[in-house]
């Protein structure tokens, strides 16, 4: 790989320049081929702006009729954490999320996909759990399936991983997770977490106490509705 193309494309990923990058992307595939290395990016700025940079160019790809190329660069990314890669596709899940919210088309068969290959994988749950958090509301019926094994996640006794529980959540609006939302309420452990292009920190007991608070909005919601159709 040119050096040239290596430093040129992570100062534009630094500088979240996207619209730079899907123009020489689509010149010279060596760009392209630097944004997928860097999705494994020590640095994680630059990784997240990876993760970000590969789901416009899947979305700009799918908008211009290349939708069997989009969708064997998302089987490409779920072969990389299938025990037949003999790797582990570190920003896979987070990468199939984002390219789901930017092309909300995919959901299915995808989201669940997400879930089902990530959820059970040490290295790969803060991932599922984020990728959860980011498609919210629409893969809401997918957690609902794998409830056990994402609730599971609660046993745990790793900050980030409640934490990133915790916001997917609330996201998801998913109201089992109550209970286990509720005991996380006095843990003081700082958790932070990347929305809408930036880093977010607030102690785990805030993101339980804000994923409480969206869970049983949607809750009432759903209540009202149903009072409604009665």
């Amino acid at each position: 790989m040119d050096k040239s193309v290596k430093d040129h494309v992570g100062d534009l990923l630094r500088k979240s320049d996207f619209d730079r990058l899907l123009e020489l992307c689509e010149r010279d595939r060596r760009f392209w081929q630097q944004v997928r290395f860097r999705l494994y990016d020590i640095d994680e700025r630059l990784r997240w702006s990876a993760v970000e940079m590969a789901a416009k160019l899947m979305q700009l790809w799918w908008n211009s009729g290349r939708e069997e190329k989009v969708r064997i660069y998302i089987r490409t990314l779920f072969w990389s954490i299938s025990d037949e890669s003999g790797g582990i596709g570190w920003s896979a899940p987070q990468t199939i999320a984002q390219i789901i919210a930017c092309i909300p088309e995919l959901i299915d068969p995808y989201g669940s996909m997400m879930i089902a290959y990530s959820i059970d994988e040490p290295p790969l749950t803060k991932g599922c759990l984020w990728g959860i958090g980011r498609l919210g509301r629409r893969i809401t019926e997918s957690v609902d399936f794998f409830k056990d094994k994402i609730l599971a996640v609660f046993q745990a006794d790793d900050g980030e991983i409640l934490g990133l529980a915790a916001w997917a959540m609330g996201e998801a609006g998913f109201i089992p997770a109550l209970p286990f939302l509720q005991k996380l309420l006095s843990r003081p452990d700082p958790v932070r977490i990347y929305i809408d292009g930036d880093f977010r920190e607030k102690t785990l007991g805030q993101w339980a106490e804000e994923a409480i608070s969206k869970t049983e909005k949607t809750g009432q919601k759903r209540s009202d509705n149903f009072l409604v159709i009665v």
